[in-house]
């Protein structure tokens, strides 16, 4: 291992552990279009088709889910949590940091990698169901395909 290995090895670490978690970035796909009220960001990142081909996988969102995400992420430098004053019934606007949208704009460019790359993409969403042991999700009298097993 040379000696950059290790530092790049820690860094990815930290950045796996402050990104990582599965609604952070949709948090901050939502919020990349500037301020939103946590109500609003729910419904946006909702609206996202998320982990629709990794089946077994929860894709909605919930408030308190919500809640903890944008906790987290005011309190690690992500976002910037901002309550309006004077205003009745409290009202509290979610922002996206500078170095939040920085990463944003980053993992945009990576992620092109699985454009390129679909059949690894595939072969892992195939693996992954089988781990799983979820069905395919094809019904092979509708798209001719012979049953697999």
């Amino acid at each position: 291992m040379k000696p950059d290995d290790r530092c790049f090895l820690r860094d990815a670490a930290a950045v796996k552990h402050i990104f990582g978690d599965k609604w952070t970035i949709p948090v901050m796909v939502a919020l990349a279009g500037g301020p939103m009220r946590r109500s609003k960001i729910l419904t946006t990142v909702n609206s996202y088709a998320i982990d629709e081909n990794w089946r077994g996988k929860a894709t909605v969102l919930h408030d308190r889910i919500l809640s903890r995400t944008l906790h987290k992420m005011v309190a690690e430098g992500l976002v910037a949590r901002q309550e309006l004053p004077d205003v009745f019934p409290r009202h509290v606007r979610y922002e996206l940091l500078p170095e939040a949208a920085d990463f944003l704009d980053r993992v945009r460019q990576v992620v092109g990698w699985s454009e390129h790359n679909a059949h690894v993409v595939a072969n892992a969403q195939e693996f992954h169901r089988l781990q799983t042991g979820e069905p395919d999700g094809c019904d092979h009298e509708v798209c001719d395909l012979p049953a697999s097993g």
